[in-house]
């Protein structure tokens, strides 16, 4: 609510100022800095109180430890260096800025609802909701005034930087078929995985999954492996997280660079720690019952990186690839036997 007042502020700032309907205010970024950072601080002020009891909440599906405190931190550290680059380089003229301000903002506030999911469907849920801001964060950054109106005019300032139509909609129609194939596929065998373990809480899918590899038949272990893999493919594909990955380069081709900034240094970078908090921490024995199939996993997609790499001429396509790459060094690293030669190259 504090955001979207924004333009209703600046139009009755620049009310008593306006002789007649030619002149125009605009306001840059620094004018509205300690509005945008008003919600943060109150939030840090409620996790500031926190008085180290754990929370539970939503029947179970979403908790609040001294690591979600300490998460947290780390996660209003970057939204708040990021917002800082944002405000030195926006001039807050147009509606479509505060619309992309807004959804950068719900980025923060659902990824620190992802890292305090303690179930399967809780996780599925916030990377939906997500999934979905991302479609948002590409359309309120390209259907500005970038390239629909005329830039020398004040009013329809360029923020953004300049992409044709031809990638700008490649990039829609990739993310968007993407996004809605692998949400298909993933409540599909969500489906299956209730029917087989009969619980979404992480902390008992370890006991049920080794109590069937235990007394169970092999198509029974066949079974359940395939649903664990299924999940885990759906989930990467939406996320774009190796080894399926081969959307990204198109899709990088039409993002802003603002958008590809925030995309790469916000979004990218905490899925990726919350999925090796995610191994690591809930579901370190399975990851590791499954580890020559990962292995082999990583090793088909760093080849078909390698070929993909020799042929980016396009400088999106290439950031792309090396985060990728980066991704997949990491992914390598805890694929070793020992879990401590991970925090050793941390």
């Amino acid at each position: 609510m504090l955001l979207y007042s924004i333009p209703s502020i600046k139009e009755i700032l620049n009310y008593s100022k306006l002789k007649n309907i030619k002149n125009f205010e605009y306001l840059t970024g620094f004018d509205v800095f300690w509005l945008l950072i008003t919600p943060l601080f109150l939030i840090l002020i409620i996790n500031l109180s926190w008085s180290n009891y754990p929370i539970t909440a939503w029947f179970g599906g979403i908790i609040f430890f001294s690591f979600q405190s300490k998460i947290f931190y780390l996660i209003l550290s970057f939204f708040f260096l990021i917002l800082l680059v944002y405000v030195s380089s926006f001039y807050f003229s147009s509606k479509e800025v505060y619309d992309y301000s807004v959804v950068n903002f719900n980025f923060f506030f659902w990824t620190l609802f992802l890292f305090t999911s303690n179930t399967v469907f809780t996780v599925i849920f916030f990377i939906e909701i997500i999934s979905t801001l991302i479609f948002l964060l590409v359309v309120t950054s390209t259907f500005s005034s970038t390239y629909f109106y005329n830039n020398l005019n004040l009013n329809t300032h360029s923020y953004f930087h300049q992409t044709t139509p031809f990638f700008f909609l490649q990039t829609l129609m990739y993310f968007f078929w993407i996004s809605l194939l692998s949400s298909l596929n993933l409540f599909f065998f969500l489906i299956l995985f209730y029917t087989k373990i009969l619980t979404f809480d992480w902390f008992l899918f370890e006991f049920i999954f080794f109590y069937v590899v235990e007394v169970s038949q092999i198509k029974d272990v066949f079974f359940l492996s395939v649903i664990w893999f299924n999940l885990l493919f759906s989930i990467f594909l939406k996320c774009g997280l190796v080894p399926f990955y081969f959307w990204k380069p198109t899709f990088f081709k039409g993002l802003p660079l603002h958008t590809l900034f925030f995309y790469i240094i916000f979004f990218y970078f905490f899925i990726l720690l919350f999925f090796l908090f995610f191994f690591l921490n809930y579901l370190n024995e399975i990851f590791y019952f499954f580890l020559n199939i990962n292995v082999l996993l990583l090793i088909i997609g760093f080849v078909v990186l390698l070929f993909t790499l020799c042929e980016a001429y396009y400088i999106k396509s290439f950031l792309a690839l090396s985060s990728i790459l980066n991704t997949l060094f990491v992914f390598l690293t805890i694929s070793s036997n020992n879990v401590y030669d991970f925090f050793f190259f941390l």
